[in-house]
């Protein structure tokens, strides 16, 4: 049995700054955490356990998150995923939604703050989330803003946030832009979404993104 993470070559080798300055700059008071608890309906199978490039899909988006954080978590819904090496969270309450896994996340990590992703963004961008947690000055989260659209999903959470957090999803909340809205979370303004937003939903989403 082969645990995950620990592949020879360490993260993936497509990490790039971009327009978000240095990538692989660890930020050392933030975990990382990825979501991968949904259904994969319109997949046709399990994203995280998708092959990319000789991993897992959870396993690229982990290693990729590790560049940026001390720590990574997983939120894998209702089930566990098989030879991670990775702590896997309990979702607040199974089969409610990505605001659920977060709030798990958020409940085991121990530092001030936690960088969230899809497990279906691979090309999401570390240096946007070193930045954000660069910028972090006490707010409840900061969310970057792409074409007048939250991204709450590829965002930075401070922990000392999941009592009110929490209070909003044991209140009937599920969305995470509308409780983030709530909660007053900083805004960060990005000219382009850029690849960076995409999610992988279909098998189409992934050809073209092995094809790159």
């Amino acid at each position: 049995m082969r645990l995950w993470p620990g592949a020879v070559g360490g993260a993936p080798a497509s990490v790039a700054g971009g327009a978000f300055g240095d990538n692989g700059r660890v930020t050392p008071d933030m975990t990382g955490l990825v979501l991968a608890g949904g259904t994969s309906r319109r997949m046709g199978s399990d994203k995280a356990l998708i092959d990319l490039r000789g991993r897992p899909l959870v396993v690229y988006v982990g290693e990729l998150l590790s560049t940026v954080c001390t720590a990574v978590l997983i939120a894998p819904g209702q089930r566990r995923l098989p030879d991670l090496a990775w702590t896997q969270v309990d979702d607040r309450v199974v089969g409610q939604g990505p605001l659920a896994g977060i709030l798990g996340g958020l409940a085991t990590a121990t530092t001030p703050l936690m960088a969230v992703v899809g497990v279906d963004m691979p090309e999401f961008s570390p240096p946007l989330l070193a930045l954000l947690a660069d910028r972090w000055r006490g707010e409840p989260a900061l969310v970057p803003v792409a074409g007048g659209r939250l991204q709450p999903l590829h965002a930075v959470y401070a922990t000392a946030a999941l009592p009110q957090l929490a209070a909003l999803f044991d209140a009937g909340e599920r969305s995470p832009t509308r409780a983030l809205e709530r909660l007053g979370a900083a805004h960060h303004e990005v000219a382009e979404p850029g690849r960076w937003a995409r999610s992988l939903n279909t098998s189409d989403d992934l050809a073209r993104f092995r094809r790159r």
